[in-house]
């Protein structure tokens, strides 16, 4: 006999009844978990996958440590003001990428913590060293500029992610630690 844990769909976990696809909570939590639960990390290509609906179609394969994706922008209709985006890595709409706005999707992220992976895969081999970067250390998202994510680590104080290594989606892992954001 099948305990009860295992006999929980995930998507009814994710999206209950009366909840849309998509729908996002304004408390951050996964309907269901108790007000306490941290919910566990999550890939930043997962998390695309559930919260914008990307499917495995919208990721690069070819390299060591897939999936991809491409680091693009949104042009506004007033010609001014341009957006950071995670962009689909294959076209999908003819000539057009799906978009995704990174200050929006990592918004519902309080942490971010990434891999050497993505420093060494982006800048080269050796890159990925304390030294460049406080790999493997929980840092707070603050801001979405042109030259980088703003982030900040107790430790580490004010640190600046360029946006390349976000497109090695594998290497990054996103979380909500339920603490308050600094202001």
């Amino acid at each position: 006999m099948a305990s009860p844990a295992t006999d929980i769909d995930p998507q009814t976990v994710l999206e209950p009844p009366g909840l849309m696809a998509g729908t996002v909570l304004s408390s951050g939590t996964i309907p269901g978990a108790s007000p306490d639960a941290t919910p566990d990390p999550i890939t930043l290509a997962d998390s695309l996958m559930i919260e914008a609906g990307w499917s495995p179609a919208n990721f690069g394969e070819a390299g060591p440590n897939p999936p991809y994706l491409r680091i693009g922008g949104k042009l506004w209709v007033t010609l001014t003001e341009f957006e950071p985006c995670f962009s689909s890595f294959h076209r999908d709409r003819v000539l057009f990428r799906s978009k995704v706005s990174m200050a929006e999707h990592l918004q519902k992220y309080d942490q971010i913590m990434i891999d050497p992976l993505a420093f060494e895969e982006c800048y080269g081999p050796g890159e990925g060293t304390e030294a460049t970067f406080p790999f493997g250390s929980w840092l707070s998202i603050r801001a979405v500029e042109f030259d980088g994510l703003q982030l900040w680590g107790r430790r580490h104080g004010r640190v600046v992610l360029p946006l390349e290594p976000l497109a090695i989606a594998s290497a990054i892992w996103l979380r909500n630690a339920g603490a308050p954001a600094i202001a």
